[in-house]
Parts: C-alpha cells; sequence; structure tokens
C-alpha cells in the first residue's frame, strides 16, 4: 500500500519516521511530509491556516505523483487529509483517523474540541506576535506521552514547534469529500488521555460504517508504540 502520513500539530512529518521504518519493512510505501507552518527553524509561520495546510499537502502529494493512497490523518491531522482527499478522490484508496477530528463542511477544529481548551488557545494567541501556539513541555508529557520514557521525550520535546492558530479556527471547506463515498477507518488509541474518550467515538460516528480498529500507545502513540501503530494502520488501510 502507499501510505501518507499526516502529523498533527507541534510537529513535523519526523514523529512519522518508527512508523515509517516498520511499514517499509513490510513493502509498504510511505510518504510522510511536513505540514506547511511546522517546518523547524526560523521560518514564518504568520497567516498560516488550515487551507493553506491543506494546499500545501495537496502539492506535496502531486509532486510525489501517488495514485491510490491510504491518506492517514492523525490528531488535527485529520481536517487535512480530508481537505486533500475532498480534491484528489480518485486518488484517495481510504481515509484514516487516527484519534483525529473528523470535521463537515464548514466546521473548524475548535468547534469540535472541548470550550476549555479553545478559551485557553484564544486568550494565548492574543498574546502572540505571529498567532501561533507554544505547547507547554509538561502538557506534552502529561497529556500527549503520557507513559513515554524520559529518552522518548527528550527526543521529540526540544523539536516541537509553534502551531498556527488558523489550523484550529478556519473552517474547513469540503464540498465533495461527504458524497464522495470514500472508504474510511478509525484507530483509537488506548491510553489516549489528551481530551475525554467520548470525543474520539462522536468523531468516528460521523463516518460512514468505519472499519475500527484499536492501538495501543498514547494520543502520541507514533512516537512511543511505531510498531503497534504500523500494524495498526496496515489492518485500517485494507480494502
Amino acid at each position: 500500500m502507499d501510505f501518507v502520513l499526516v502529523h498533527g500539530g507541534w510537529q513535523g512529518g519526523w514523529c512519522w519516521d518508527g512508523v515509517a521504518e516498520h511499514l517499509r519493512a513490510g513493502a509498504h510505501h510511505v510518504f510522510a511530509p511536513t505540514l506547511r507552518g511546522l517546518e523547524e527553524g526560523d521560518v514564518s509561520r504568520s497567516g498560516v491556516d488550515l487551507t493553506a495546510i491543506g494546499e500545501g499537502l495537496i502539492d506535496a502529494i502531486k509532486q510525489q505523483d501517488l495514485e491510490d493512497m491510504v491518506l492517514v490523518g492523525h490528531s488535527g491531522g485529520g481536517p487535512v487529509v480530508q481537505y486533500a482527499a475532498d480534491r484528489l478522490a480518485e486518488k484517495t484508496r481510504r481515509v484514516v483517523f487516527v484519534d483525529a477530528w473528523v470535521l463537515h463542511d464548514g466546521e473548524a477544529i475548535h468547534d469540535v474540541l472541548p470550550k476549555p481548551l479553545v478559551e485557553h488557545d484564544r486568550e494565548a494567541v492574543r498574546h502572540s506576535a505571529d498567532r501561533t501556539l507554544t505547547m507547554d513541555p509538561n502538557v506534552w508529557t502529561e497529556r500527549l506521552m503520557n507513559g513515554a520514557t524520559p529518552e522518548e521525550l527528550a527526543a521529540v520535546v526540544d523539536r516541537l514547534v509553534p502551531t498556527p492558530f488558523g489550523w484550529l479556527s478556519e473552517p474547513v471547506r469540503l464540498p465533495r469529500f461527504w458524497s464522495a463515498g470514500l472508504p474510511s477507518s478509525y484507530v483509537f488509541l488506548r491510553d489516549d488521555n489528551a481530551v475525554p474518550r467520548e470525543l474520539y467515538h462522536q468523531m468516528a460516528a460521523r463516518l460512514r460504517e468505519p472499519r475500527i480498529v484499536e492501538c495501543d500507545g498514547p494520543h502520541e502513540a507514533m512516537l512511543t508504540h511505531p510498531e503497534e501503530v504500523a500494524r495498526a494502520l496496515v489492518i485500517a488501510g485494507r480494502d
């Protein structure tokens, strides 16, 4: 299978490195790009929104000349793969969500997140010159990589980058996604406590007869349980 692995906020395509290694060992092709505005280093993130991120992913896919691909979105990457699948339906074999947000046309990620998180983001961005959100290392450790070893955390925390607020606040435009009838899957991460578990079940319930797969690991399971995530993606991506 040809997998396109799309990351969530504060990280880049590198978060899939361990998963990609296991998938490639199973003779699968993997493309894990870093989304626009999430590059490492001194880059401009000002004005980057969900549309810009989605268009950047589409450009990257076209450059790879991919066909019959399994689009995988983790967390905030869910709406990004929806955006790409909407415009590349003829090239999309299946859309897989890994504890990811599944949006209706005209919805923003902030429309489905718990209100306290949304209010926190809005307050934080008021103090940001480029309208980005910086991840609190303690939140990452306790809620996103809970259970990770000190070595796993050390390899990740220093690489986290600010996330453009527009990724969360801009409504996504999906004129074709819901009518295209693309096969879908939803992977539940058993140890994810980033948000209340029922929210992920609400997201999966929006899909039409999704294949449900469960996998060990916290919200950032690709970093802590790469072999298990790779195995779950193979099951989720099959016809």
